[in-house]
């Protein structure tokens, strides 16, 4: 649920939200029995009220399994949940180790791995090829938060502060502009 709500959200607004939206529906039983319009009213601040219907199937579809899926299968099958989200959902929440690529750790990956495509992160199997094998072992959770904070904090966009970069000295993307 939490990936759904996280889509092209703001994690600090998804966190308000994701309250609410568990205080009034606090299992799959009861989120799957509200009314969409119920959902989009609280799900509204995030924008893109149409992930209501897919928050109301995926709640229903966790019910009648009883339980949410813990493999990328399980999770793909589940309304509105894509790879990402599928592998997010098992390194956060079963503590699994799997490659977690979105456009914002992408760029991370893609910069540093001096790889190039054309193809949007989610669909580019080189890239998820080598973040599978860049991802540790151990400690994955740990590993995806720590590539989102760089993203957001160091690899930016437009003005990466690769001077600022714990990874700088085999950065390729760093070697190629400084």
């Amino acid at each position: 649920m939490a990936e759904v709500l996280l889509q092209r959200s703001r994690g600090k607004t998804v966190a308000k939200v994701y309250e609410e939206l568990f205080r009034r529906w606090p299992d799959a039983a009861a989120l799957g029995r509200a009314r969409e319009a119920s959902i989009a009213s609280v799900i509204r601040p995030l924008g893109l009220v149409r992930r209501a219907s897919t928050l109301r199937a995926m709640a229903r579809e966790v019910d009648r399994n009883g339980r949410v899926p813990a493999d990328s299968e399980g999770l793909m099958a589940l309304p509105g949940v894509g790879r990402y989200a599928a592998n997010a959902t098992l390194v956060v929440g079963f503590g699994k180790r799997a490659p977690v690529v979105d456009g914002v750790t992408a760029r991370v990956y893609r910069r540093y791995l001096g790889l190039v495509s054309d193809l949007p992160a989610t669909a580019d199997p080189g890239l998820w090829n080598a973040v599978d094998e860049v991802t540790p072992r151990g400690a994955s959770r740990e590993w995806n938060w720590a590539v989102l904070d760089l993203a957001s904090e160091v690899c930016l966009p437009l003005r990466p502060r690769c001077g600022d970069c714990p990874l700088v000295e085999r950065c390729a993307y760093a070697s190629e502009v400084a």
